[in-house]
């Protein structure tokens, strides 16, 4: 009996290639469950997409659950804070992204999602009734797009539709983590220390300090050090004089997305397809997939040496078969 017939092949699918023109990105939530996707089932679909092309910074903006698991005093304590700090206006965001400066934004506690309120108030399961937009409702998770090298793999998604399976090239994964705007919108706020005891009249609000970006000096003891340092600081510098873009969100489910996912996840079916040609033969492959061949007759000559003395060994056969 064959080893064929021990290994049947029991399906046969014709492969076609997407458009590579297209951006597509893998999101990898590192904290979420894969049984708990952001989405609007879950009552988590994101708000908003923010990213910025150049140096690759990508924020997602997510509801919070105010129903379960939520404390009300810190989520109105961090709620007030982010609403009053200055990136939050500038609509941009702190840390990495903002090149460690609050001038460039935070989290926002708007936004467009499905609450349950009356009126202005919201009323929670411990029937606490509170000021619905005090509440810190939103959360951001961030990551970026990493540079492609050369050497890395190049990763696909398959879709199969009838006989057909459908590759379409991934331009980048992006592993996203949770973004602790709130703890810096609030180390932002005025300190309130030493204002008690201050009469009626003095009882001001205390003058908002200016965004200014900081100016970051490094002493490095070797040459390369310094250069490593000063690229970072160029990479900081570019990330907060960028300009973000922002992009909406259609959740999976929608009649939106799912015309997206077949205008460019699958091959066109018009047309006859064009057939791919390897550019590579037999031997060629047989290298680029395993060590470097070493000829028995002549361990001195391996790879391309190799193969070259193998193809006149077998022009000088063809010559004399001839004669």
């Amino acid at each position: 009996m064959s080893d064929t017939e021990d290994d049947p092949v029991v399906a046969s699918y014709d492969v076609f290639l997407t458009d590579s023109d297209v951006s597509r990105y893998v999101f990898q939530y590192l904290d979420r469950h894969v049984d708990l996707p952001y989405n609007d089932r879950n009552n988590q679909c994101p708000i908003s997409l923010k990213m910025k092309q150049n140096t690759g910074l990508v924020e997602v903006e997510v509801p919070i659950s105010t129903r379960s698991n939520y404390d009300v005093n810190k989520g109105m304590r961090y709620g007030e804070a982010v609403k009053k700090s200055r990136s939050a206006r500038d609509g941009g965001s702190y840390g990495m992204s903002g090149g460690f400066t609050a001038g460039s934004g935070a989290v926002g506690t708007g936004g467009r999602m499905k609450t349950e309120t009356n009126g202005d108030v919201e009323v929670l399961d411990n029937k606490r009734v509170v000021d619905s937009n005090a509440l810190m409702r939103t959360q951001a998770l961030a990551g970026r797009v990493k540079p492609a090298e050369e050497g890395d793999p190049i990763y696909m998604l398959g879709t199969f539709k009838d006989k057909n399976l459908h590759l379409s090239p991934i331009s980048s994964v992006i592993q996203f983590h949770p973004q602790l705007h709130h703890l810096d919108a609030l180390d932002e706020m005025p300190k309130a220390k030493g204002t008690r005891g201050k009469k009626d009249d003095d009882d001001r609000p205390a003058p908002e300090t200016e965004a200014r970006a900081i100016d970051m000096k490094v002493k490095a003891a070797e040459d390369g050090e310094t250069q490593h340092n000063a690229g970072n600081l160029e990479i900081l510098k570019q990330m907060q004089e960028e300009k973000w873009r922002t992009y909406g969100w259609i959740d999976a489910e929608t009649e939106d997305a799912w015309y997206t996912y077949e205008s460019f996840m699958l091959h066109p079916e018009d047309g006859e397809p064009q057939a791919l040609e390897s550019n590579l033969d037999s031997e060629e492959y047989l290298d680029k997939m395993s060590a470097p061949r070493i000829d028995p007759a002549r361990p001195d000559l391996t790879g391309w040496a190799m193969k070259e003395n193998r193809r006149r060994q077998r022009e000088a056969q063809a010559g004399s078969g001839n004669q």
